[in-house]
């Protein structure tokens, strides 16, 4: 709604030093921070890959004694009593550190300035390893400039990029979506079991690409789900009807038959959830 002022920080190891990215990354926070204090009121919004960076981030600002300033972090493991302080009146300045919850999903109140790492955490399949890795990736220009867009909401707004603008023109426009970077074997069992058609032939707007494809049915056919002409078996059928990643619907079909579904659907239930503890901030 209101102009945007972005400058661009690229981090600069100290004179003499070798380059730590984290502990740069931190320093040029702060000092971005010290940047935005001077022109006047309102909150600023630092963009972070994960919860371990915002923890030691909030520890490094601490230190840093700003001056009537209250520190917030803000990420989706959080308790929802502790997310909603974001969202309470106060008096002096904010500075909410935070994951790209606060990208789309969530609008924080009172934004005038962004700091943003140029940095996310990225949930990708290994095809490799069958395992989803959470991994520190940059980010596209379009989520760049969606984060830049968080401070033009009530009035005009600057925002810091810690990079330079050769390696924002460098970066992609757009992030991949999900359906490129995730298991397929899921997709294309239910696929098969609603008669959508091979998933090869389906006008998928971002189609994934082939090694996606055969890998997924290759962890089907492991699973006896799918025949070796793939098509689905009876075990697939069951499968098929479980909301869950099918190697965990696999156990407890496995379980049903073994006689053990009691003490596998335990294990199931902790592996296809967020780790449940929650950890306070103070603490």
């Amino acid at each position: 709604l209101y102009p945007v002022d972005v400058r661009y920080r690229p981090l600069l190891a100290t004179q003499g030093e070798a380059a730590d990215d984290e502990r740069d990354l931190y320093q040029a926070i702060a000092s971005a921070c010290d940047e935005l204090s001077a022109p006047g009121t309102g909150d600023i919004l630092i963009f972070l890959p994960g919860e371990r960076e915002i923890r030691e981030t909030a520890e490094e600002l601490r230190r840093h004694h700003l001056p009537h300033t209250e520190i917030l972090p803000l990420f989706a493991r959080l308790s929802v009593e502790e997310q909603s302080r974001i969202f309470k009146p106060h008096r002096g300045r904010r500075l909410v550190l935070a994951t790209n919850v606060a990208e789309t999903s969530l609008t924080v109140p009172g934004i005038r300035y962004v700091v943003d790492s140029g940095l996310a955490r990225i949930k990708r399949y290994s095809y490799r390893n069958k395992v989803e890795q959470l991994q520190i990736e940059k980010i596209s220009q379009a989520s760049a400039n969606q984060r830049a867009g968080r401070c033009g909401r009530v009035a005009a707004g600057v925002c810091i990029r810690l990079y330079d603008e050769q390696d924002f023109a460098l970066r992609p426009a757009f992030s991949d979506p999900e359906i490129r970077r995730s298991s397929l074997a899921g997709v294309i069992l239910r696929m098969k079991a609603l008669r959508l058609g091979p998933v090869e032939d389906f006008p998928f707007i971002d189609a994934p690409p082939r090694k996606a494809i055969s890998d997924g049915y290759q962890l089907l056919l492991e699973l006896g789900a799918v025949t070796a002409e793939n098509t689905l078996t009876p075990i697939g059928h069951q499968l098929a009807k479980m909301p869950l990643d099918p190697r965990l619907g696999r156990m407890i079909v496995a379980a049903r038959d073994q006689g053990c579904l009691r003490e596998v659907l335990v294990i199931v239930a902790a592996l296809s959830v967020q780790d449940p503890r929650e950890r306070p901030q103070e603490r």
